[in-house]
């Protein structure tokens, strides 16, 4: 129901969607200004989070897609969480510990 919310209720059009490709786990979305791009740094830092609230938490490399939110939707009667998606690029992202560490530092509470 989260991961319904933030991608079709608080994410707008252009945010990019990320999330570990083909398992359970958080959408991530980054906030993207109309023309603007994401630098590769908020990216790998979308991709960790992503990884590391997933089904691939713990792996070595994940599969992690994205794509602008106006990308994804939500199929008819599908459970909470589930879509689908076009037009994604896929990432190979290696597990950085320091990486998520920093990133769930900085988590609020």
């Amino acid at each position: 129901k989260e991961n319904d919310r933030l991608t079709f209720k608080v994410a707008r059009g252009n945010d990019l969607w990320v999330h570990a490709r083909g398992l359970p786990g958080a959408h991530v979305v980054v906030p993207v200004a109309r023309g603007a791009a994401v630098d590769p740094e908020t990216l790998l830092d979308a991709c960790a989070l992503a990884a590391h609230y997933s089904g691939a938490k713990g792996e070595a490399v994940a599969e992690i897609a994205h794509t602008q939110v106006r990308h994804v939707r939500k199929p008819k009667g599908s459970t909470p969480g589930a879509v689908l998606y076009v037009q994604e690029k896929v990432l190979p992202y290696r597990h950085d510990p320091a990486r998520i560490e920093r990133l769930l530092a900085q988590q609020p509470g």
